[in-house]
């Protein structure tokens, strides 16, 4: 029986085609799941990260920032309001910058005030803010991977225009802006060639009627603009991170779907290809079990290298493609990576979907007869 296992399982010229096969289903998932354990990582960086104190408001001149528009001459108005706490014009794009032979991307802020909105969010301050349109301060992230300190001059360029300013600070907020450069708002004028900010942002003072502090500010805003209330970051990145988990699981039940589709068809070939050794066989006397056990060990053996070759395959090629994407786009980093589990759960899943697509055609030859001829 060993034997002939052996010689069904070695003789087959389309038993590598199997395999690859599976392991190209086995990849699919090993590339999902990579991508998904670094997001997940992502998410839980961002979950330790502080929040910004207190609830803020956001006006908008559109549907998103990079197409809101306003006259930032409305912050001075807000600022006359009774119940309004602190008021910021900010002025946001993504510009290109070099420092030295370093290029990269990063999104520039343009602030009214640099030393008011890092008080605003807590900040620890390495140096001093930027006061005018030839400084700038940069946030911890963008200083460490690029390695960019106090006095260090950066060349910003954004549709044809450039500006070069000097370091004056490093900042730390342990939040999102840390990624960022932030610039006094002439800067960003100047840079962009156009006067007018992206969104402001204020806050309400303590004890303050939230209606009837809207109410007000409502009442200086101009016909296309509308408030927002921000919305926790970590909050927001958990939400889309259930999503991409419920996604992956449809996707998951899909793909092991078809595993078990072509387990069928594999091991219908299998059994057609040789059925006249399993003929031989029952009429050596050997049990129906065996026959089934058989096919099953085959479709086994077939399933789990496909497993393992298709996570090898999976994972080297969406680190490969990562790699060349960071390449092409700085500002794209990504490191996907599989988790043990994860690699222990593709292979479990996919031979218990190949046993089970396997087992009709298995259980048919394991009921034929030595002088019938298998349909």
């Amino acid at each position: 029986m060993d034997l002939l296992y052996l010689k069904i399982f070695l003789r087959r010229n389309d038993t590598s085609h199997s395999i690859l096969i599976i392991a190209l289903l086995a990849a699919m998932l090993a590339s999902a799941y990579s991508i998904n354990s670094f997001l997940n990582a992502q998410i839980e960086a961002l979950a330790s990260l502080r929040e910004p104190a207190g609830k803020k408001y956001v006006i908008l001149g559109g549907e998103s920032i990079s197409n809101s528009r306003l006259n930032p001459l409305l912050a001075d108005s807000l600022r006359s309001l009774q119940h309004i706490g602190n008021v910021t014009a900010e002025r946001i794009f993504w510009s290109n910058v070099s420092v030295g032979p370093i290029r990269f991307e990063s999104l520039v802020r343009g602030v009214s005030n640099v030393k008011e909105f890092l008080s605003m969010r807590k900040a620890y301050l390495n140096g001093s803010a930027a006061t005018n349109m030839a400084e700038a301060v940069i946030g911890e992230l963008v200083s460490k991977a690029y390695s960019i300190g106090v006095g260090s001059k950066i060349h910003l360029t954004y549709n044809g225009r450039s500006l070069i300013l000097t370091v004056t600070g490093l900042f730390r907020t342990q939040t999102e802006i840390d990624s960022e450069i932030i610039v006094p708002i002439v800067a960003a004028f100047n840079l962009t060639g156009e006067e007018e900010a992206s969104l402001i942002e204020f806050s309400l003072k303590a004890g303050a009627d939230v209606s009837e502090a809207l109410k007000e500010v409502a009442g200086l805003l101009p016909r296309d603009a509308r408030i927002v209330c921000t919305q926790q970051p970590t909050l927001f990145a958990r939400q889309i991170n259930t999503q991409i988990i419920r996604f992956l699981a449809f996707w998951s039940l899909a793909v092991h779907a078809v595993v078990a589709s072509a387990s069928y068809i594999i091991a219908t070939r299998l059994i057609e290809e040789t059925s006249y050794e399993i003929r031989m066989l029952m009429a050596l006397g050997a049990r129906r079990l065996s026959i089934f056990t058989l096919i099953i060990s085959y479709i086994i053996i077939v399933a789990t290298s496909g497993s393992i070759l298709g996570s090898a395959l999976g994972l080297i090629g969406t680190q490969m493609i990562s790699a060349a994407l960071s390449w092409l786009t700085p500002s794209i980093r990504m490191a996907p990576f599989l988790e043990p589990q994860q690699a222990l759960q593709i292979l479990l899943t996919t031979i218990f979907s190949a046993i089970m697509g396997c087992i009709p055609p298995a259980h048919r030859a394991a009921k034929m007869k030595y002088t019938e001829r298998l349909l």
